[in-house]
């Protein structure tokens, strides 16, 4: 008799040890005497052969693959109803969940909570989950993966009597457990729904979307509703609002957006990959393919401290309208020779930055604003002049490129002399030299001048007290001394005055020898002295030097008053008679009534002629006598 069990499918280690019916041919099977199969007893229950591919209740044994394959047959023993393993059925199927969680924020002035977003992978092939915290900019948090892919268990909350731990026996071993303990039982697609929360590893993840691949699988497979898949907005976050706010004052734009340009291999190298490019600008590109426009600008930037005049080549592509700025340089100019002031980009216009520059606003003369460079536009090539000349624009003539320089005239501001030292050593300080030498002096004058100082009796005209103070000029070096001699019983201390020192005019000039002579108001030091008289060494260096000192000249005195020589006869007869003695008052009163413009030192100078013996007086026969006399001379000469 044989025993076979139909329901028990042949699976690996459940064969015989003995061989099996099915391994042998018809002809090969044990039979008895009487033609009837032998009792085959068989320690294990094989399952019964079938012919038809679509029965998988039975066997599909090698004799029967054998003939198969002979006879070029293809038998599997899958049916209709059969399914494919899940890991061939849910190959890369992947479902994305929306989720956060919150974790409690210490010390802090701004936010008592941060919200955590994070991404929930949820694999359908085999159950795992991966968790991905999404990164933020400058959050100061390590953000990335959060779980491994792994499959993860539920978390379940006993209950029990209210102790801290339960008791729990596992193979005849006791073993303590927290209330929170896993039953294993895994998470699976149907407990991310939107709007539940799940725990995983001590944290509550709050599920509040998902993706539009996700939200379609989950609604025709495991029949979730419109609502189960409706999109929640995250919770209010302090902490990123704040961040938000930062960006927006610090760079003008919200998030982490900076507006940079993707560089050109890397937009080609994403289009190879399959990406989708932007054709919105690929008809300009072939209709103007490298065509450019090319103007030579200038930027005059002397305005500013170490500005300069620089010269840059200005090119405007057609294809995309965008502007690159080459540097010009020249031969020693001093710079380092960077090739580009601008790399090729969409040049905004002044203002919010809305507006870019095109080739319409681009003249001959016309400025540019270059990121806060005005340029002009001074040159252009010729093949920008055919261009503009196709569009009905007819553009200006060339403008030079080189600048005739404007001079400025340097006006040098002497600051006044402080009182320390001389005004000439001062003046050193300002020729802009660190060790100035020492001022030159007039050595052959002061050989030639050594000496000779000029002693002049002078009073002080602001005071009323007739104090009487002595001038000494001298001469080698044009400085100035004054004494006052002392006077007993006048309640004024006698003695130095002003020590010997350069002295400057009130029109800012120095006093020389030819502006001290009698009768002259000098002022020094807001002073106003009147030289009354000199003494005879004074007198005759002064009548010794023509031409330093013009009013003691007696030839250039005499030519004066040859006109009015009879005058002063008739004067002199008329007043004095024959026998009458003047004296020098007498002869200042004449020559004021004859009209005679001498001032006091040339009337000394005609005194010191005629009164030789310096008697003082002498009679007015011999003083017209002795004009006569010279007038005659001068006449002949």
């Amino acid at each position: 008799m044989v025993v076979k069990n139909h329901h028990v499918p042949f699976q690996q280690g459940r064969s015989s040890h003995h061989l099996d019916n099915d391994l042998l041919s018809p002809e090969q099977q044990p039979t008895t005497t009487m033609g009837a199969p032998a009792t085959v007893v068989s320690h294990t229950f094989l399952p019964q052969e079938v012919t038809d591919p679509c029965d998988v209740s039975g066997r599909y044994s090698l004799f029967r693959q054998k003939q198969d394959r002979a006879h070029n047959k293809v038998a599997l023993p899958f049916c209709p109803e059969s399914r494919l393993p899940s890991f061939l059925e849910h190959d890369r199927r992947v479902l994305l969940f929306h989720a956060y969680y919150e974790e409690t924020v210490m010390q802090s002035a701004i936010e008592t909570n941060r919200v955590m977003k994070c991404e929930i992978y949820f694999y359908v092939e085999d159950g795992t989950i991966e968790i991905i915290q999404t990164k933020q900019e400058n959050s100061g948090i390590p953000q990335g993966v959060f779980l491994r892919r792994r499959r993860v268990e539920k978390t379940c909350h006993g209950g029990g009597d209210g102790n801290d731990h339960i008791r729990r026996s596992q193979g005849g071993i006791l073993q303590d457990r927290d209330d929170d303990f896993f039953h294993g039982e895994y998470y699976g697609i149907d407990d991310f729904k939107v709007g539940n929360s799940v725990e995983i590893y001590s944290r509550i993840f709050h599920i509040v979307g998902c993706n539009q691949s996700t939200k379609e699988y989950v609604m025709r497979y495991h029949g979730w509703t419109e609502n189960e898949v409706i999109l929640l907005p995250f919770p209010r976050d302090s902490f990123t609002e704040c961040y938000m706010e930062k960006m927006m004052r610090e760079s003008g734009v919200p998030g982490v957006d900076r507006k940079r340009k993707m560089h050109d291999l890397t937009e080609v190298m994403e289009s190879m990959l399959g990406k989708q490019l932007s054709t919105k600008d690929r008809g300009t590109f072939l209709s103007c393919g490298q065509k450019a426009l090319c103007f030579h600008a200038i930027w005059d930037d002397r305005e500013r401290l170490y500005g300069d005049v620089q010269l840059f080549r200005l090119v405007y592509y057609l294809a995309d309208d965008t502007v690159e700025v080459l540097t010009v340089h020249k031969k020693n100019d001093g710079r380092y020779p960077f090739p580009k002031l601008l790399t090729r980009t969409k040049l905004p216009k002044p203002g919010d930055g809305s507006e870019y520059y095109s080739w319409k606003d681009f003249t001959i003369g016309a400025y540019i604003d270059v990121f806060g460079r005005s340029m002009q536009l001074a040159k252009c090539d010729v093949f920008t002049r055919d261009f503009y000349k196709s569009h009905g624009i007819s553009l200006q003539d060339d403008m030079p490129l080189e600048k005739e320089a404007e001079k400025i005239e340097v006006v040098r501001l002497i600051p006044p002399h402080n009182g320390f030292g001389s005004e000439e050593d001062s003046l050193r300080s300002c020729t802009g030299s660190i060790n100035p030498p020492p001022v030159r002096k007039d050595l052959a004058k002061m050989r030639e001048k050594q000496g000779m100082v000029l002693r002049f009796n002078a009073r002080l005209l602001t005071d009323k007290t007739n104090r009487r103070f002595v001038i000494q000029f001298f001469m080698e070096d044009d400085t100035i001394a004054i004494q006052e001699p002392p006077i007993r019983n006048s309640g004024v201390m006698g003695g130095k005055f002003l020590s010997r020192q350069v002295v400057k005019k009130s029109d800012g000039g120095k006093y020389l020898a030819s502006d001290m002579f009698t009768g002259n108001v000098v002022d020094i030091m807001c002073h106003h002295f009147e030289l009354l008289n000199a003494d005879d060494t004074t007198y005759r260096i002064m009548e010794n030097d023509h031409k330093t000192f013009p009013f003691s000249c007696y030839n250039n005195i005499r030519a004066k008053i040859g006109s009015k020589k009879d005058d002063i006869c008739r004067y002199f007869v008329t007043e004095y008679g024959n026998n009458y003695k003047i004296q020098l008052e007498d002869l200042v009163e004449t020559c004021e009534r004859v009209g005679l413009d001498l001032n006091k030192q040339e009337v000394l100078t005609i005194w010191r002629k005629v009164d030789k013996k310096r008697k003082g007086m002498v009679s007015f026969t011999k003083l017209v006598h002795f004009l006569e006399r010279d007038i005659n001379e001068g006449t002949r000469i």
